[in-house]
């Protein structure tokens, strides 16, 4: 298909009908030659999940779930797609369900997503085995293996992997686990479309913030000038949501696709693009994200949730002018066993803000550690002490 006539989610217009009599190992080549990934943020590629739910279900029950759950609040990309597309998510399902061989589909949203709530309801008005599934709120209830336990009436904590959802999820049975937004893109590549636009959440310093639809591979700069360019003097951008990595604004041409932000330090993740001006210091922004993640980590493994707190305390100590050089290889040290023992996502991704902003602002963390004070004046007294364990150096 045309660049210039690429399928879009936003304005797809007609809903391709749904072919129940598809050639479903047809149907698997075709997806896997378009490319399609995962848009949820970790980038797997769609065909590669279908295949596993089918090779581990051998004729038994396996369910769908289509993760609309929007976990980042500063990011609402499922919630605009179903206001906006909600025929297609629901064909998107139907077409899951058809591949896998499931019978029964789950779409999770957020509790305070009402306006999907109702045009999902709306969409799937007298039929049965599309459930709506609301989950708990806060950021964990949408990670890939907490949601699983929720539909299980449990508490919204990440599952040991493997085994992956595809061969052990909801009730232990195979389970394909998607983002909304990766399963809307069925029918259209079905249809011979190419799945080639991301949807973005722009924020911060920008003088029209909204959600966006952009071409993976766009540059972070031709991103804020779709939303009206920055609104304030730039000094980075942060990209991937709360747990994704803030680049110096000099990166603006970093491309958003998964391979060139990886290499950048940080992560598609929830899709958020985030401008920050020069008013912002680094230390405290990423003091703040930290104290963020402390309070919304699961609590299920010692790395994530000791980690955050003590990378969060660190932090404080040094915008309030309590920190030493030797505070940096210890956020380091910590940031790296995070990254190696956690138990999911949350707490293998949150250390690119560690390093991003050490790499890309050491000026900041100096200006607090050598010089006492903050390099934009705008921090203030956190701890009156400075976080100190027994295995600090």
């Amino acid at each position: 298909m045309p660049a210039s006539t690429a399928a879009r989610l936003l304005d797809s217009g007609r809903v391709p009908a749904l072919d129940r009599g598809l050639d479903v190992d047809a149907a698997v080549e075709r997806i896997a030659a378009s490319g399609l990934r995962g848009r949820g943020g970790a980038g797997f590629a769609l065909a590669d999940k279908l295949r596993a739910v089918r090779t581990n279900a051998a004729g038994s029950e396996t369910y769908v779930v289509a993760n609309a759950y929007d976990a980042d609040p500063d990011s609402p990309l499922a919630r605009t797609l179903l206001e906006r597309s909600a025929e297609l998510v629901v064909r998107g399902i139907e077409l899951a369900m058809v591949i896998t061989g499931a019978s029964h589909a789950f779409l999770y949203l957020h509790p305070a997503a009402t306006g999907a709530r109702s045009a999902a309801e709306s969409a799937l008005a007298g039929r049965d085995d599309i459930e709506i599934a609301l989950g708990p709120g806060g950021f964990m209830g949408g990670e890939e293996s907490a949601l699983l336990n929720v539909l299980e009436s449990k508490r919204a904590m990440a599952r040991q992997r493997p085994p992956y959802p595809a061969l052990q999820g909801y009730r232990m049975r195979p389970t394909l686990v998607s983002s909304a937004e990766t399963l809307s893109w069925l029918p259209l590549v079905l249809d011979g479309a190419t799945a080639e636009t991301k949807l973005v959440s722009v924020t911060g310093a920008v003088r029209k913030p909204g959600v966006y639809e952009v071409e993976l591979g766009t540059t972070l700069g031709a991103i804020l000038d779709r939303a009206g360019g920055a609104s304030a003097e730039l000094k980075a951008i942060h990209v991937g949501g709360p747990t994704g990595g803030i680049l110096a604004a000099a990166r603006r041409s970093t491309k958003l696709d998964y391979e060139d932000l990886k290499a950048a330090g940080t992560h598609l993740g929830s899709g958020q693009v985030r401008a920050l001006g020069t008013d912002v210091c680094m230390v405290r922004e990423a003091g703040r994200l930290f104290a963020y993640l402390a309070k919304e980590s699961c609590a299920i493994c010692v790395p994530c949730r000791v980690g955050t707190k003590r990378v969060q305390g660190i932090l404080d100590g040094v915008s309030s002018s309590l920190g030493r050089d030797t505070d940096l290889p210890w956020l380091t040290e910590l940031g790296d066993h995070m990254e190696q023992f956690s138990l999911c996502g949350f707490g293998i991704t949150a250390p690119s803000i560690l390093r991003t902003t050490l790499r890309e602002f050491p000026d900041d963390y100096r200006a607090h550690i050598s010089e006492g004070r903050c390099p934009t004046g705008t921090c203030t007294t956190l701890r009156a002490r400075r976080y100190e364990t027994m295995a600090q150096p």
